[in-house]
């Protein structure tokens, strides 16, 4: 069994982001390198992502980290160009992610010589699919295309259709109490050509389990008929997206509501939803994609690959007294034993105990020299509480300089993506607590990737400060800027309604359209901001008000960027500043 103790500690975290940043760096020097140096030989690859940015999508942060893991154990002469597509289906719809798309890939990579395109998930194949004249003579591969029965008859296919025999029948081994199991999915084709894969399952543990698939109802009716369920009962949750008053809720934004109310076991068929409170179960792997994707790049085998393992939530297993667990199976979030913890304390201890011993012994022993003994045995003793004492400082210390440089980020010195949700709970949870308002903006420089290509990545390194340098300085004390990814910001604004962010907003939008970034041939760039904000409800979480405070950025992009944007949940995204 594969057992993951607690979330990698920050040494582990930053290892890591040596490989990545490493491989990063690899492309990097790839992308500056004269051109005529590596033309013959650099492999370029065009992917195509149907979901949109890691910050939004669970399931596309779980694919990137296995796909540049996989690259960054190669040489760095091996990895190739990668240019990269976003359908942001998650967000704005399969149909309006594919408009008006094909022209612009046209246009854009009509003088990039590809050697390979690749495309993830069912929006972006279904688009490669439909348009055959893209990338003519491209060799194109279609990976977790989410389609049963299809196959693409001018490419490679790498499906990954759900095991859902597996998925059900881990149910009566990890929990064989279990006499009743919903199935919680909803109308779409693709969520009923699951429906019917566990039907044809269902007959195999009939003597086990009764079914009930709850596909017709929205949001509200599957959480009053949630409370209705006996002990007897389990869910297992499909990546579905229901509606509920304000609109539908995507997948993972269901699954926190369901395991949050939910009294019975909730399992699941896709990684990317094994969340705290969620079971798991028999789950398609988002890092064995990446993973598998990556291998694609690199033109490697990726049979060897495992797509679906069996992951665990371990304090939700725990919870609910689950047991019989498959010996390889993956253990998230499992909390440190006291040994793994303590285990230095307990060998001092141990030690000190044993020294005691000993010269307790020594005394019973030699009885003459027992006022010696007891001068010697204090001075151990004050020399030992001394090295302990300065030990414990030291560990103190440490943890505290650990403390800092996990919540904050390398390059610009402010607060990270983790350091500001954590804030962001903390401010929520004291706005309702005493009635106060609390606004958030969500800050994005404009045309990043053309100041990155036309200037290069220092420049764009640059620019990234400068604008950090500018939240940072320019906020009152109670507030709290953090670089949130890539070019991407969140400034959190306690004691603040909508009307004064917006005010504020606008002031941080004009000083940084006066910025000037010094490039590397001596000119200065401008910049210009895009900024969406979003107010706190009553009962609202972090990942609730940041993604109003993201559609209202989207909607600043759409509307010509360089511009404030509220949210309004009539459209989306309003009340342009």
């Amino acid at each position: 069994m594969v057992l993951s103790h607690q979330p990698p500690s920050v040494t582990q975290h930053f290892a890591r982001l040596l490989l990545l940043g490493g491989c990063w760096l690899a492309l990097a020097i790839g992308a500056l390198w004269p051109a005529h140096a590596h033309a013959a030989s650099e492999r370029r690859v065009l992917m195509l992502y149907s979901l949109g940015p890691d910050a939004v999508s669970a399931w596309q942060r779980l694919v990137h980290d296995g796909m540049y893991d996989e690259l960054s154990r190669r040489a760095p002469g091996n990895i190739p160009a990668i240019y990269e597509e976003r359908f942001d289906a998650n967000r704005v719809g399969a149909e309006a992610a594919g408009a008006g798309l094909a022209p612009h890939l046209r246009s854009k990579y009509a003088h990039v010589p590809l050697h390979v395109v690749v495309a993830e998930g069912e929006v972006a194949a279904r688009f490669l699919g439909d348009h055959p004249e893209l990338f003519p003579g491209v060799p194109r591969f279609y990976i977790n295309y989410g389609h049963t029965g299809w196959r693409p008859t001018d490419g490679t296919a790498i499906a990954v259709d759900p095991d859902f025999n597996r998925a059900v029948g881990i149910v009566p081994r990890v929990s064989p109490h279990i006499r009743h199991l919903v199935v919680v999915g909803d109308s779409s084709a693709r969520g009923q050509r699951w429906i019917a894969a566990i039907r044809a399952a269902a007959p195999r543990y009939a003597a086990q389990l009764t079914f009930e698939y709850w596909d017709k109802q929205d949001y509200e009716q599957v959480m009053e008929r949630l409370r209705g369920l006996d002990r007897d009962s389990a869910l297992l949750l499909l990546a579905a997206g229901l509606t509920d008053k304000a609109g539908q809720l995507n997948p993972h934004e269901l699954a926190h509501r369901i395991a949050a109310a939910s009294h019975v076991p909730v399992f699941t068929h896709l990684d990317s939803l094994v969340l705290p409170g969620m079971v798991g179960g028999y789950v398609i792997s988002g890092e064995g994609v990446g993973r598998t994707i990556a291998r694609v790049l690199l033109g490697q085998r990726s049979d060897d690959i495992a797509l679906q393992r069996y992951v665990f939530d371990a304090p939700t297993v725990e919870r609910f007294g689950l047991r019989n667990l498959p010996a390889d199976a993956k253990l998230l979030n499992r909390p440190d034993s006291v040994w793994d913890r303590y285990r230095w304390q307990i060998i001092s201890g141990i030690a000190l105990i044993v020294l005691e011993a000993v010269l307790i012994s020594a005394l019973v022993v030699a009885l003459r020299e027992r006022r010696r003994t007891l001068a010697a045995l204090n001075d151990e003793r004050d020399h030992l509480e001394e090295r302990v004492q300065r030990r414990t400082q030291q560990l103190q210390m440490a943890n505290i300089r650990l403390e800092e440089l996990a919540t904050t980020d390398p390059l610009t010195g402010i607060a990270n993506r983790r350091k500001m949700t954590e804030e962001i709970a903390a401010e929520l949870e004291r706005a309702r607590r005493f009635g106060h308002p609390l606004s958030v903006l969500m800050v994005d420089i404009d045309f990043f990737k053309r100041i990155n290509d036309t200037y290069g990545h220092d420049t764009g390194d640059g620019a990234i400060v400068a604008l950090a340098q500018l939240l940072a300085g320019s906020l009152r004390a109670i507030d709290t800027a953090a670089r949130f990814g890539g070019e991407e910001f969140v400034v959190l604004m306690p004691e603040t309604d909508e009307t004064v962010a917006t005010v504020a907003a606008e002031r941080l939008r004009a000083a940084a359209a006066a910025l000037r970034v010094p490039a590397e041939d001596g000119t200065d760039v401008t910049l210009t901001i895009s900024i969406g904000l979003a107010s706190a409800a009553r009962d609202d979480t972090p990942s609730a008000l940041l993604m109003r405070a993201d559609k209202a950025l989207y909607r600043a992009k759409q509307e010509g960027r360089d511009r404030v944007v509220r949210f309004d949940a009539r459209l989306g995204a309003g009340g342009v500043g």
